[in-house]
């Protein structure tokens, strides 16, 4: 196969442009910060393409070298690399295939400054979990850009998937990233149920304990707070309708605050 039908075949590819990379190509920091982060970037589409990922998951080792790119080819008149799959089965080069599609529609927004919108009206629960979880490793990449290395700006693109550019990261999007730092977003509605232990006047806000230990702190409306205040039981149990609310950067599906439209009391059978 010729170094041409390497490239074109990439499942991705990252260039770094800059003035300075015109004399010299991006340093060994800013290319391994940015393939790590591709990396988990990928493994993350994974485990959400399969209702896995939460914090601290993994793929199994099994599952790892089939997820695996290397370096196929590099382009040094524009410092463009191709990433190619360590494994050379079809059935592998398939499923990557089909998990670049998943990177590629979670990265895009980040690119096109409106991925809170695209959150929000994304109806896949882990498709939410993954745009939001990949905050980080977007951030990492683009944090390569305007540092001593001379790069400018980094473009992602899917030669396979015949898109040239997916994503062209510059120093607006570094800005971006900092506006978006601390935002948070609706996951799909829900019901939980759970013991209020904690209420919060100021803020009305409740902590609940679920089922198993979790605890979960609960947004209510200033009518429904009043409500659980003034209940006549010590620690009521109650239903929560509404939406959990996840952060950027956190990758997983447990809920541990909530937004909630109604509430229900639940008789308590223990009592």
């Amino acid at each position: 196969m010729s170094k041409r039908e390497i490239y074109e075949n990439g499942l991705l590819s990252i260039r770094f442009t800059g003035e300075q990379l015109k004399t010299h190509g991006v340093s060994i920091y800013d290319l391994s910060e940015s393939l790590l982060a591709i990396q988990r970037i990928i493994h993350k589409a994974y485990l959400a393409k399969n209702g896995r990922l939460k914090k601290g998951a993994f793929p199994a080792k099994e599952e790892r070298p089939g997820l695996a790119l290397q370096l196929g080819e590099r382009r040094r008149s524009s410092d463009a690399f191709a990433l190619v799959p360590i494994l050379a089965d079809p059935t592998v080069q398939e499923n990557l295939k089909q998990i670049i599609q998943y990177v590629v529609s979670g990265v895009v927004g980040y690119y096109t400054g409106n991925v809170l919108d695209r959150i929000h009206k994304e109806k896949d629960d882990n498709k939410k979990i993954f745009i939001g979880s990949i905050y980080t490793e977007v951030a990492n990449i683009v944090n390569r850009i305007d540092t001593s290395g001379g790069v400018e700006g980094i473009s992602l693109g899917s030669p396979l998937l015949q898109q040239e550019t997916v994503a062209a990261f510059t120093s607006d999007t570094k800005d971006y990233l900092v506006e978006l730092k601390g935002e948070t977003y609706l996951g799909s509605y829900k019901e939980i149920k759970g013991r209020v232990y904690k209420l919060y006047p100021a803020s009305n806000i409740v902590a609940i304990r679920r089922s198993g230990g979790n605890t979960v702190t609960v947004f209510l409306t200033p009518e429904d707070f009043e409500t659980v205040r003034y209940h006549q039981e010590r620690n009521p149990l109650f239903l929560f309708k509404g939406h959990p609310i996840y952060k950027f950067g956190i990758e997983t599906k447990t809920v541990t605050e909530f937004e909630a439209d109604a509430i229900v009391h639940i008789e308590d059978e223990e009592r």
